[in-house]
């Protein structure tokens, strides 16, 4: 059976599977766009698997070893759905401890993965381990530092001062709704409410009377139906961002490494880099926008756009995985493929049909009839 009919109909039976889940089980309503993007990373999981086995240099398999988690944690979030409802009904977090924590686990498997493959490009020499070391301790310098409260406190958003402050102008509200039937204004809840400023879940000081009304007029549209939710995650987005800024910064680090030194890569890397650098900076876009978004109901619909975005990057991932995998089970990928492992100095850049197509169109080809974008076969 041919790999890629091995695939489709593996990647067809879970997402069977799921479909059968979904009508058997109280779940959760999803976007459609949600649902996409997690089939398209069971996908990348499945394809990445086949490339890991028939990976004929080693150094090339670790990279797509580390893609794994990453693409794995689609099947968590295929739970997300069932979280809270059908699964662990009786916990009322059950929902958002789940959330957060799969949230941080997708950008930490994506660090790992690209801060792993530009240790690899600029240290083409250090063992593995050192490789791995380097990067471990690069992410998870990060990751602890912006998600330390999240692990000593599984409910630490609903901690923040923002949602401290929160919950005493809701009661405010509530009790003057009761009385006067009508919600009152930041001015009407600036007489009768003093918020605190708090730290580390613990009151410290009022508010003197300006800044108290500032903050009111700044709470006071969280106040309406479900806004608060976008109040409670913020702290969360915000972290995601400077993951992903530290994700671009070491992307744009790989790039800038390869056009002063031009070392031969394995063929498409990086065109897969490119498509994470595209998908990162998206997401933070998208993340930034649904920190500033007041409505919840915008909020949702901000993410469901943002995922359309996201889908054209992984689905363009898929492409180039997939002519990874044929390019290194042909005869002439695995020749390049071990010629790069064993004699990198002696081998020039492979040259794809990406790079083909972008010199035809913006560039003189006798120019760049170079190392850098000469092609194995033409020799």
């Amino acid at each position: 059976m041919r790999t890629s009919l091995k695939i489709l109909i593996i990647w067809l039976s879970v997402i069977s599977l799921y479909l059968v889940g979904l009508v058997i089980f109280p779940h959760r309503e999803t976007p459609t766009a949600g649902h996409f993007n997690t089939f398209i990373q069971i996908l990348l999981f499945l394809v990445s698997i086949f490339i890991i086995r028939k990976e004929p240099n080693s150094k090339n398999k670790f990279i797509f070893i580390n893609f794994l988690p990453y693409f794995a944690l689609a099947f968590f979030s295929l739970l997300n759905d069932f979280m809270g409802v059908s699964i662990l009904s009786g916990y009322k977090f059950a929902s958002h401890v789940y959330f957060q924590y799969t949230s941080i686990a997708y950008v930490l498997a994506l660090s790992v993965a690209i801060v792993y493959l530009v240790m690899d490009l600029l240290f083409r020499d250090f063992k593995v381990y050192q490789k791995y070391l380097a990067t471990f301790l690069i992410v998870f310098t990060f990751v602890v530092y912006l998600f330390y409260p999240f692990f000593q406190e599984p409910l630490y958003l609903y901690s923040t001062e923002d949602i401290q402050q929160w919950r005493t102008l809701d009661a405010a509200a509530d009790s003057y709704k009761k009385v006067h039937h009508e919600i009152p204004g930041a001015q009407v809840l600036g007489n009768n409410v003093t918020l605190q400023a708090w730290k580390n879940g613990v009151p410290v000081a009022d508010l003197y009377p300006e800044a108290n009304l500032k903050r009111i007029e700044e709470l006071v549209p969280y106040l309406e139906s479900e806004n608060w939710r976008v109040l409670l995650l913020k702290p969360l987005f915000l972290n995601m961002i400077y993951m992903h800024v530290l994700l671009v910064g070491f992307i744009l680090l790989f790039f800038g490494y390869q056009y002063k030194k031009d070392p031969p890569q394995g063929a498409y890397i990086d065109k897969i880099m490119f498509l994470v650098l595209l998908s990162s900076s998206m997401d933070i876009l998208h993340t930034w926008g649904y920190i500033k978004s007041v409505e919840w109901g915008s909020m949702t619909e901000l993410f469901a756009v943002g995922q359309y975005i996201t889908i054209f990057a992984e689905l363009m991932m898929v492409l180039f995985f997939s002519l990874r995998l044929r390019f290194i089970t042909s005869v002439q990928g695995e020749f390049y493929e071990l010629e790069l492992a064993h004699n990198p100095r002696e081998i020039s850049r492979w040259r794809d049909w990406v790079d083909n197509l972008v010199l035809s169109h913006f560039f003189n080809l006798k120019f760049f009839n170079s190392r850098l974008f000469q092609n194995p076969s033409s020799k």
